[in-house]
């Protein structure tokens, strides 16, 4: 069973020339290979998103009353736990994954992204390359300002050569006319994109994290169209 959640919890002031404007902002980990079936992980939304599946290579996993649909590779489909009037356009992006090649040593100008702290102390760290203030974690970046051993057991990695592999992402169809007939039943309304590379459909790379937001106008009142 889904619960709707209420808009406007952030209490601030948003002014559109939309009646109740509603965005709506979610993250996840592209993981196809992941045994819970759903072909994403991490899934990261206050509770405003039901489900997000995209394909995956174990058996469809079942979350929150819903079997996985296992779309082909390059679509996402996304599930809010509320109906909304309109669909009004969103737009989405990609953190890249890393190499997958953990390095205990740098070179002066290259990105690196901790994944391991392991003994390695902050003054270590910040003699190759983080930042005064920054404090070290797994999944900090920096740019590293001196070559040589990272010193400690402390290991970092690169971002994949190719990174996500996606150019840009669109919607299929008219998500306005994909709300379902009964919230409490089904959840709310569904949004399906596909995600390109130079024009062509394609699969984010396992381990991108995406994030996307989402328009909506939560309203009845339409005006000149919107």
């Amino acid at each position: 069973m889904s619960f709707a959640r209420g808009n406007g919890q952030n209490g601030g002031h948003f002014y559109s020339n939309i009646t109740q404007p509603v965005k709506i902002d979610c993250n996840f980990v592209v993981d196809s290979t992941n045994g819970n079936g759903l072909g994403i992980r991490s899934l990261k939304s206050n509770g405003y998103v039901n489900n997000v599946f995209m394909h995956t290579t174990a058996t469809p996993g079942v979350n929150n009353g819903f079997t996985n649909p296992n779309p082909a590779p390059g679509y996402i489909a996304v599930q809010f736990k509320n109906n909304y009037n309109k669909y009004l356009g969103g737009f989405a992006g990609f953190v890249s994954p890393v190499s997958g090649t953990p390095l205990t040593s740098v070179t002066a100008g290259l990105v690196y992204t901790i994944v391991s702290l392991g003994t390695t102390t902050l003054a270590q760290w910040q003699a190759k390359g983080l930042p005064q203030g920054i404090v070290p974690a797994v999944g900090v970046s920096f740019v590293a300002t001196a070559t040589g051993a990272i010193g400690g057991t402390g290991a970092v990695e690169v971002p994949a050569t190719a990174g996500s592999g996606i150019t840009n992402i669109e919607v299929v169809g008219d998500s306005s006319l994909n709300t379902t007939s009964s919230v409490t039943q089904y959840a709310g309304i569904w949004v399906i994109s596909s995600c390109f590379a130079s024009g062509v459909l394609t699969a984010p790379a396992n381990g991108s994290v995406c994030g996307m937001s989402f328009f909506f106008d939560a309203s009845q009142v339409t005006i000149d169209g919107l």
